[in-house]
């Protein structure tokens, strides 16, 4: 308040001016807020896009270069030097990630097994193109607790293994104990062998890290589910898989599956979201086919995604919107 020529002349506003202008105020955020939010998601999704399509091209160069298609990864018994290296590293070098792909090159030389004694460098150590910025987890490092069933001459229990994750997974078909995919373990595929069509067949699509079971979500190195490889499941699934656990494990309750492309409830008990395509994303999904392309499946797509999924199946598949 202050004084002018004998006469109180106010300043400011009065509390009841204050609260209509917070209230306006409040209103036009809450209007705002869903822009904001459906633009970043929006941006977003174009960034998964784009990481698909990188991951898609690199794919390509792999197999013009040495002849066939990445495998899932490896196992063991097939004799290879770097064992259970999963497809993200296979093509590193393909993605301007030749330091990483060097450096696991140069781990496998010092220790063939990835966890012990010591973990390699390139298990803790996210990589970009294979992080889809919906899920923050991604580019994170994470600790877990794992058994790990590949050490000899036994298992052996692994506390505060510090783990990279990445959001997606590859092809291997309609069911994964086929080996009718794309990225199939110990594949040795070529272009010529997706007779289907390579715009008419899926390499790859989403899957974010199983939040309870994260070692199934790991960027580095993966194995089979069980010893029959029902499900890789680290590495790859099949949209039409079978559910691995449905006797011992994790997630007995889901059922035997199979498990249909749609939105799960990630509030569920037991969380199924392991066994299925899906994302964080509204509505669908996104895939890239074997020609390189990328696009969005929404969950109404699920009746013709085993025709996608098979390489050679001889499906048409319907129009895709």
């Amino acid at each position: 308040m202050m004084h002018l020529n004998g006469r109180i002349r106010r300043t400011g506003f009065s509390l009841i001016e204050l609260l209509i202008t917070i209230s306006i105020l409040s209103l036009l955020l809450a209007l705002l807020l869903p822009a904001v939010q459906k633009v970043r998601s929006a941006a977003d999704r174009l960034s998964c896009q784009s990481n698909l399509r990188q991951i898609g091209i690199a794919t390509l160069n792999y197999e013009s270069t040495l002849g066939v298609l990445p495998p899932a990864f490896r196992h063991r018994a097939s004799g290879t030097a770097e064992p259970n290296l999963q497809w993200p590293l296979l093509i590193a070098a393909y993605l301007e990630l030749e330091p990483n792909r060097r450096m696991a090159e140069e781990d496998f030389r010092k220790q063939r097994d990835a966890f012990l004694p010591t973990p390699h460098r390139g298990v803790s150590i996210p990589l970009k193109p294979f992080s889809c910025p919906s899920d923050p987890r991604t580019t994170a490092v994470w600790e877990i607790q794992i058994l790990y069933t590949l050490s000899l001459p036994q298992p052996t229990p692994i506390d505060d293994l510090r783990v990279a994750l990445r959001s997606y997974v590859g092809n291997a078909g309609e069911r994964t104990r086929r080996r009718d995919g794309v990225i199939v373990a110990d594949g040795n595929l070529t272009m010529l062998s997706i007779t289907d069509g390579t715009s008419n067949t899926l390499a790859f699509g989403e899957r974010p890290p199983p939040a309870n079971y994260l070692s199934l979500g790991m960027l580095y190195i993966g194995w089979g589910a069980t010893a029959a490889s029902d499900g890789e499941l680290a590495s790859v699934i099949g949209v039409r898989d079978p559910n691995p656990y449905a006797r011992l494990g994790p997630n007995p309750a889901c059922g035997l599956g199979p498990f249909p492309y749609r939105q799960p409830d990630l509030n569920a008990t037991p969380d199924c979201s392991l066994f299925q395509y899906w994302s964080l994303h509204q509505g669908g999904a996104n895939f890239a086919f074997a020609d390189g392309s990328v696009r969005f499946l929404a969950y109404s797509a699920d009746p013709i995604l085993g025709a996608l999924a098979s390489r050679a199946g001889g499906e048409v598949p319907e129009t895709i919107e």
